[in-house]
């Protein structure tokens, strides 16, 4: 039997680099909620700001249909004290048809006020249930950003650490055989590797544990035979032989 050296050394490097990935997928996703909660309260308070502008619209306009119908009031109790003065029919007609006039626009003038009224006291109810949201999303960034600055400070910590046993775990691998491993950990980064999946006793139904695609018998019997790199036809992935592994190529991983 020959001495493995590159399948193993190989796989030690390959441990290191999927827990890596996975740690950095960690830092990530820790960034990525926070950066989502930001996004989440810059939104809510935009559209607070637009519900509190359209507020002050509204009040604007009830402002302005309070002061028309304020001074057609007056003008209907001038022209009620001119009624009494008029000297004719003629002229105690021209008045009353006047009032009247007024009042039916001091009639639609309340209703448009109260509909304003009605629209204010809804979005008024809005913006405080819109608060709430806001007030919600706020204590939920400044929760992430409490949490995760411990986080973020214990996964770039482990980082360096997985990083300083790449460095060992590259040292140990043959040159050539490293030049293939990250060539395709550029295609597959933490997935360079795959083994080789079948059942004792039924060779003919081998597969990449990578890619699932089948392997014929002579990629069993090279892996078993010689300490070489046998590579997926389909994936790319460089393949191995669980049972030629060594605890070493587990140890980076704890």
């Amino acid at each position: 039997m020959p001495e493995f050296v590159t399948i193993p050394a190989l796989l030690n490097l390959h441990h290191t680099d999927r827990v890596l990935c996975d740690t950095r997928e960690g830092l990530e996703n820790v960034t990525r909620d926070q950066r989502a909660a930001e996004d989440h309260l810059a939104k809510l308070d935009d559209e607070l700001s637009r519900m509190e502008r359209e507020l002050r619209e509204i009040l604007a306009k009830i402002a302005a249909e309070e002061l028309e119908t304020d001074v057609k009031l007056q003008h209907i109790e001038k022209m009620r004290t001119a009624l009494n003065e008029t000297k004719t029919t003629k002229d105690y007609s021209a008045i009353l048809v006047q009032i009247s006039a007024e009042k039916a626009l001091v009639a639609e003038l309340e209703g448009k006020t109260e509909v304003l009224m009605a629209n204010k006291q809804d979005l008024e109810k809005a913006i405080e249930t819109h608060k709430e949201k806001r007030r919600m999303g706020a204590d939920n960034l400044a929760a992430l950003r409490a949490s995760s600055a411990a986080k973020v400070a214990e996964l770039n910590h482990r980082i360096e650490e997985l990083l300083a046993a790449r460095v060992e775990a590259v040292a140990k691998v043959p040159a050539e055989a490293l030049k293939h491993y990250e060539r395709i950990a550029q295609r597959h980064p933490g997935e360079v590797m795959a083994p080789v999946e079948f059942e004792e006793g039924d060779l003919e139904n081998i597969a990449c544990g990578g890619c699932f695609m089948g392997l014929n018998r002579e990629d069993v019997n090279l892996l078993r035979g010689r300490d070489e790199i046998r590579r997926c036809r389909s994936c790319g992935r460089i393949l191995y032989f669980a049972r030629i592994t060594t605890s070493d190529a587990k140890s980076t991983a704890k």
